[in-house]
C-alpha cells in the first residue's frame, strides 16, 4: 500500500468516526485541501487540516472576520510578550538592592501591568 493510499484511508476513517459521533458532512469542501467540510455542535471545520470554516456573504464580512482573527492573534502574542517581560523585570526587582533602581523597575512593572490590563479589555 502506498503512502497516498494510506493517507487516504486514514482520512476516510477519520471522517467515518466524525459521522458516527454525530457530525454532518457538508456539500462544501475545504478551499485549501479539498476535503469535505463537517459540521458538529454549530462548528464547521475541515477534518484534514483542522481549520475552522466560516461562511460569508460579502466582502465587508470577509474583512471583518479577517480583522477579528488577526487582532485575536496579535493580542495573544502581546500578552505572551508582556508576561515574559514582567517575569524578567520581577527577577531584576528580586536581585535589586538600590532604591533608585527599584523605583525605576517598579515604574516599568506598573506600565507593563497597565498595558496587560488594557489589552485584555479590548474586544
Amino acid at each position: 500500500m502506498s503512502k497516498k493510499d494510506n493517507d487516504s484511508s486514514s482520512e476516510i476513517k477519520q471522517m467515518s468516526t466524525l459521522l458516527l459521533s454525530g457530525a454532518t458532512m457538508l456539500a462544501d469542501s475545504c478551499p485549501d485541501c479539498k476535503v469535505p467540510l463537517f459540521k458538529k455542535n454549530e462548528n464547521t471545520f475541515c477534518p484534514k487540516c483542522g481549520r475552522k470554516a466560516v461562511y460569508v456573504s460579502s466582502d465587508d464580512e470577509i474583512r471583518e472576520i479577517e480583522h477579528a482573527y488577526s487582532f485575536s492573534e496579535t493580542r495573544g502574542m502581546l500578552q505572551d510578550i508582556l508576561t515574559g517581560k514582567l517575569n524578567f523585570i520581577a527577577q531584576k526587582l528580586a536581585e535589586c538592592e538600590d532604591y533608585e533602581e527599584m523605583k525605576i523597575i517598579l515604574q516599568i512593572m506598573d506600565l507593563l501591568l497597565n498595558l496587560t490590563i488594557k489589552i485584555t479589555r479590548i474586544k
